[in-house]
């Protein structure tokens, strides 16, 4: 019996394995655990509406058995490593093959959160860690990743980027450079009647009825400034502190809320998708279609100009956040064929997607412009080809 098996029967034995049904986008899993703690957790991460927009059918429904376990591998004594895989930003996984052939990934995070995830076919995953209080973060990770390598294999073009859903149901993709305003201005589009989709990492992918924008089931990180703006630093006071998008690298664990001299908070705070609703009455949404692109440039502006590109101004706004490979992964560690996505077939894509669509780029100084108006300034790019807005 090899070591997925035997953790899964482990499991089952003990009796007290329950389901919880996830889906995005096409992923479709059942996670399957003894511990309540890890199915609240990542209800809370995963906490969506229904999409409007139509989805393609829907991947073959896979398991994923989260378990917690001192020793994972005792009975099992392992090959040598047939490998190394890179998860995001920089944890390492020694890869070794298991007594059925099943793959076998053991982090070398022996400090903070040591684990295995262990799978047959690249589908189905077991993931099991020593610390029982790791176990939430680990299994809602592993689901994040399961997520993008399905998108990805799906042709999907990654992005730094965001999207949301306007109220009146259009949808809007952003892309642009740190600290540009995506995170901010998804919100605000998608406040008072509409949704959120994505907040950093966002896909666009083609489909048979045309392209869909994709987020991914991460937090949501908001500054100092977004905070004040968006008027809800009364109410994250108290809160329990959320996690970072990756919990592994140091110095990236959950950041208290605390009052600066302006009565700011001093780092980022992270929203879990339930807790962006309660806070800002705010649901999130796996998909939308990117009725409008926008690409955001900070300026010193004192007016936001936007203006649309033809199709090689485009590609060339573009380009600089099509994560094509994204620089935070050098595997594609939970594929079977480890290497990096290849920038060829993305920016073949890239080409595909402006036939089909026009860009428009918004210079702006985030910190002046970014409020409830970008709602109404994003109506009239959609309308217009060229124009200023009144600040």
């Amino acid at each position: 019996m090899g070591l997925y098996e035997s953790l899964v029967r482990r499991a089952k034995r003990d009796g007290s394995l329950s389901t919880l049904a996830v889906d995005w986008y096409r992923t479709r899993l059942r996670v399957c655990t003894s511990d309540p703690d890890v199915h609240r957790y990542i209800a809370s991460q995963h906490h969506l509406v229904k999409p409007v927009t139509p989805l393609p059918a829907p991947h073959p429904v896979a398991d994923l058995y989260a378990i917690s376990d001192p020793d994972p591998i005792a009975e099992r004594r392992l090959g040598a490593p047939t490998g190394r895989r890179q998860a995001f930003t920089g944890e390492w996984y020694a890869e070794h093959r298991g007594s059925d052939g099943e793959t076998v990934l053991v982090s070398e995070d022996t400090d903070e959160h040591p684990h295995v995830l262990v799978t047959p076919d690249f589908r189905s995953w077991v993931v099991a860690a020593r610390k029982a209080d790791s176990l939430g973060l680990l299994a809602s990770r592993t689901i994040r990743e399961l997520v993008r390598e399905a998108i990805v294999a799906d042709g999907a073009l990654m992005f730094h980027g965001a999207a949301a859903q306007r109220p009146d149901g259009k949808g809007v993709f952003i892309v642009g450079a740190s600290s540009s305003g995506k995170t901010s201005s998804a919100i605000w589009l998608g406040r008072w009647g509409g949704r959120v989709v994505g907040t950093d990492r966002t896909f666009l992918a083609p489909t048979d009825a045309g392209w869909l924008a994709i987020g991914l089931p991460v937090s949501t990180r908001l500054g100092a400034g977004s905070v004040a703006a968006l008027g809800i630093l009364e109410a994250l006071r108290g809160r329990a502190p959320v996690r970072a998008i990756n919990p592994f690298k140091s110095g990236a664990g959950a950041v208290p809320v605390q009052r600066s001299e302006p009565g700011l908070p001093l780092d980022k705070v992270w929203l879990s998708n339930r807790e962006v609703m309660e806070i800002l009455g705010l649901p999130f949404t796996a998909t939308t279609r990117p009725d409008t692109i926008v690409v955001l440039e900070r300026s010193a502006c004192e007016e936001p100009v936007f203006e649309r590109l033809d199709a090689v101004a485009a590609a060339a706004a573009l380009r600089p956040h099509l994560l094509a490979p994204d620089p935070d992964y050098r595997s594609r560690w939970l594929a079977r064929d480890p290497s990096p996505e290849s920038a060829e077939p993305a920016l073949s894509g890239l080409a595909e997607l402006l036939r089909a669509h026009t860009v428009t780029r918004l210079r702006w100084d985030p910190s002046t412009h970014c409020d409830a108006r970008v709602r109404e300034l994003v109506a009239e790019m959609a309308g217009a080809g060229e124009a200023k807005v009144d600040a």
